[in-house]
């Protein structure tokens, strides 16, 4: 890890801070009861600021103290590898009920991002698919989404709304699971390998609005929620929440839309008979003078909490085309929950030594496992720099997004090489209304907005 790159990170995030504040070194230094010497060697990243100095900023500013801490960069190279024997040495086997239930193996994980992978066997074998099974011990649910790749015969359980589910799942098969949705797993062949991928990950809701969350309270958690049993009742809700937001009334927006007041109840109220249609909500959307894409609903594609792939029924497509490809590509397991998200089943077809290899180079971010029996070359370039590591079968790795990188057969390996490897992409904190916004702030923003190192003013004066 860079202590010298962290460091400047946190200076920027500080000056950043004291901007927003509008405090420059002497009037901050003169708050927090420090000498001006020792805040400019903060601020220039030749001293970490000390953690007492972060609780006493967080007690006299309206700011928090993990507004202090940028995060650790552990993938420097943009790509980090974890062997199967590395993974190895992480095992540990919990129990449930007085009994062994899993051996739980750590997998490639980064800082970086928030996907949180385990490698976890079945060490539970039952004899049946009865959902009421006494052998079986639940879980509470969790918060992270969680993507579960089947190897082996496992029994799949959930619950939902009450009601207990068991879903025989064999390998390559996938699934796609709701937070907080209680589930287990257990083998069907005490006399094999049972194991799943359980690459669990975060959403939209984790860090600063699971914070926030938390100090709105209960109350306001159940007033913010859309209801998502209709898509003409989440648009609704939504555009009375931009209503109540903005304190128009009904007739100010009918006079701004030239519409029937009626209408435009109608359209608040989401009591209509249809759907609204597009030229409608186009000019609702001016009126409110918001972009109509807020006033788009999200439909829930998933059923009783889990959205099941069955690897024999899933789609394949060769890449970048039939005639030349790179890749076999099997879509797995997902859902619109979590638009920006993919899980894949990719194959390497070309050798090192082949032309025209077609390279990744993806926003987001992604884990990859090696599920074939064959190794893989992966490839990569970071910062002008190559790199080539062999991924041998139960190695896993991490990559940040805009790396380019690219899978191959090894050289000498035969045609029918099993080169397979489980892909989860996820989106970080800059997707949806983030990007759309960064955008628009435009790039020589963005790049002050990560390194700002000056004052937001001149003290010499500009005219």
């Amino acid at each position: 890890m860079d202590d010298l790159s962290f460091r400047l990170r946190s200076a920027a995030t500080f000056r950043g801070i004291l901007n927003d504040l509008k405090r420059n070194e002497r009037v901050a230094a003169d708050e927090l009861g420090i000498d001006v010497g020792f805040m400019t060697e903060i601020l220039d990243g030749k001293r970490a600021m000390p953690l007492d100095l972060v609780r006493r900023a967080a007690s006299i500013w309206p700011i928090n103290e993990r507004d202090f801490f940028p995060i650790h960069d552990d993938a420097p190279t943009g790509i980090a590898i974890m062997r199967a024997q590395e993974a190895a040495r992480t095992s540990r086997v919990l129990q449930r009920g007085g009994r062994d239930y899993y051996e739980y193996r750590d997998t490639a994980m980064s800082r970086v991002a928030m996907i949180r992978p385990e490698w976890i066997r079945m060490l539970n074998v039952v004899e049946d698919n009865d959902p009421l099974n006494k052998a079986v011990q639940w879980n509470n649910g969790h918060f992270l989404y969680q993507f579960t790749y089947f190897i082996g015969d496992v029994n799949y359980y959930y619950e939902w709304e009450g009601r207990k589910f068991c879903q025989p799942m064999s390998t390559g098969d996938s699934v796609f699971g709701m937070p907080y949705a209680p589930h287990s797993f257990s083998s069907r062949d005490g006399s094999s390998l049972s194991l799943i991928l359980a690459l669990t990950y975060g959403g939209r809701l984790c860090g600063d609005a699971q914070h926030e969350l938390a100090v709105l309270g209960a109350e306001a958690l159940s007033r913010l929620a859309l209801p998502a049993d209709s898509s003409q009742a989440m648009r609704a809700a939504q555009i009375r929440r931009f209503v109540t937001d903005k304190s128009v009334s009904i007739a100010y927006l009918a006079k701004l839309m030239m519409a029937p007041p009626d209408e435009i109840r109608t359209l608040v109220d989401g009591n209509g008979s249809g759907e609204a249609d597009a030229s409608q909500l186009s000019r609702l959307a001016e009126a409110l003078g918001i972009s109509a894409r807020e006033l788009e609903p999200s439909a829930l594609d998933v059923a009783n909490g889990v959205k099941i792939m069955k690897g024999t029924q899933a789609a394949t497509w060769r890449f970048p085309d039939e005639a030349d490809p790179s890749y076999s590509i099997k879509r797995l397991a997902g859902s619109r929950v979590v638009p920006h998200s993919e899980s894949l089943e990719l194959t390497a077809l070309k050798t090192e030594s082949s032309n025209d290899v077609s390279t990744f180079e993806v926003t987001l971010h992604q884990y990859g496992y090696v599920v074939g029996t064959s190794p893989i070359l992966l490839q990569w370039e970071s910062d002008a720099t190559h790199y080539q590591e062999t991924l041998f079968p139960g190695d896993s790795v991490y990559a940040k997004p805009f790396v380019a990188h690219r899978f191959l057969k090894v050289s000498g390996a035969p045609d029918d090489a099993d080169g397979r490897i489980l892909v989860l992409r996820i989106g970080g904190k800059v997707v949806s209304d983030v990007l759309i916004e960064a955008s628009l702030v435009g790039a020589p923003a963005l790049r002050r907005l990560i390194s700002e190192k000056s004052l937001w003013y001149d003290p010499k004066g500009r005219n």
